[in-house]
């Protein structure tokens, strides 16, 4: 079987997935996702190598590690243990501190049932996790952002 390339991947499995393409070149893709609970997911995709990197941000960004009410962590490190795919992390992304759920496996591995399970997972698990922030009005940056999209 021959190895299909990255773009290929994409476009042949994102709508499979639920996701619709916003950015896509031949070392990343950034998928978009309308969920149920009226909060757009995104999800990005990037290519090291035969290696993706599969990344979903939430809502959940603060300033510094200082600022993160660190049961957040506790709870998302106990869900850790549970995954088969996926796995919550904190990544920097423009200077602020962002909860991210994310997985990396390497290109050869994935076929099209294994993309639309592992995407379908990471922005479900995202999204349910962003609706946990709503609910419990945690502070954080992007939650006005998020309250908004869900009362439109």
């Amino acid at each position: 079987m021959a190895q299909q390339s990255f773009e290929d991947l994409v476009t042949n499995n994102c709508a499979k997935a639920g996701g619709n393409i916003a950015k896509l070149n031949d070392k990343q893709a950034m998928l978009k996702f309308n969920m149920d609970s009226g909060i757009e997911q995104i999800l990005y995709i990037t290519k090291y190598d035969s290696i993706l990197n599969f990344s979903v941000p939430s809502a959940a960004v603060f300033d510094s590690l200082e600022e993160i009410p660190h049961i957040i962590s506790s709870i998302l490190l106990t869900k850790n243990a549970a995954y088969k795919l996926g796995e919550w992390c904190v990544e920097k992304i423009q200077g602020k501190m962002v909860y991210c759920i994310m997985h990396n496996v390497d290109m050869n591995f994935v076929d099209s049932g294994y993309f639309v399970n592992l995407v379908s997972c990471l922005v479900s698990e995202c999204d349910k996790f962003d609706g946990f922030l709503v609910e419990t009005e945690v502070g954080c940056a992007n939650l006005s952002k998020l309250t908004v999209n869900i009362k439109q």
